[in-house]
């Protein structure tokens, strides 16, 4: 059924659910390989609304570009960029300008057809979908693990402290954002969730429905237990069988 459906994981269906995407919205998915998270988006939304999808590695970008048009999603723009550098600073001599107008004036590569854009003015999304690289703890089966030391642990939640640095400013006041991962380490989830909500009072954690399955928050870990039971947490090993995952959402007041 290419072209029709296609399957993911329940905890990668949470957070598009989560995210909640209306029609007309301008979304941003600052780490979309392989792409299903954002063609997901693309199908609540009823392919009615403005989504970028970015990756900053092209060969990815060109194989989900394709994967994209295969799905019909044609309010999906892939993007060849680094999400950690996408915050343009806007000039004095500037005019801001929204993420579709940027995109209409992009010129396409004569290499591999995708747009030339550096990036997009703060206040510019309505929702932003945040997965960014991770430990990976939580995918399963692992044939191989390799050994990692508390501070290639702390490499992980460094380098997505980028991501957010970038994509809280890229929201418009009133939007949602979601963060999730697919590991287990408490560093680059909850106590991610804690980072957020003291570095940018701007950010409120807000509760994922009840009604999405996945577990509270760990205690321990800087979540008071209001906030553990806004998050959710899957367990690799729990009744649900899934793979390791967290998803949180956040609204921009």
């Amino acid at each position: 059924l290419g072209g029709k459906m296609m399957l993911q994981n329940l905890p990668s269906i949470v957070v598009g659910k989560a995210l909640d995407p209306q029609k007309g919205d301008a979304i941003l998915d600052m780490c979309c390989a392989p792409g299903g998270k954002t063609s997901h988006l693309a199908s609540l939304m009823n392919n009615d609304g403005f989504i970028i999808a970015c990756d900053k590695s092209r060969k990815k970008m060109i194989s989900v570009r394709d994967f994209f048009q295969s799905m019909g999603a044609t309010c999906i723009i892939p993007l060849a960029l680094d999400s950690t550098k996408s915050l343009l600073e806007l000039q004095s001599s500037q005019c801001w300008r929204s993420p579709k107008e940027i995109v209409d004036a992009a010129s396409s590569s004569k290499k591999d057809g995708l747009l030339d854009v550096e990036g997009f003015y703060s206040d510019s999304f309505d929702r932003i979908l945040l997965d960014p690289p991770c430990s990976a703890l939580g995918l399963r089966p692992k044939l191989l693990i390799e050994a990692q030391t508390s501070a290639d642990l702390m490499k992980h939640a460094e380098y997505q402290r980028h991501f957010v640095r970038n994509a809280i400013p890229l929201l418009k006041s009133g939007g949602t954002m979601t963060y999730s991962t697919c590991t287990i380490n408490t560093a680059e989830n909850e106590e991610m969730v804690k980072f957020i909500l003291s570095e940018f009072p701007c950010m409120k954690l807000v509760p994922i429905s009840p009604e999405l399955p996945g577990c509270a928050g760990l205690p321990g870990v800087g979540l008071t237990d209001q906030q553990r039971g806004m998050v959710k947490r899957f367990d690799p090993s729990g009744e649900a069988d899934t793979m390791g995952f967290f998803a949180a959402k956040f609204s921009k007041q």
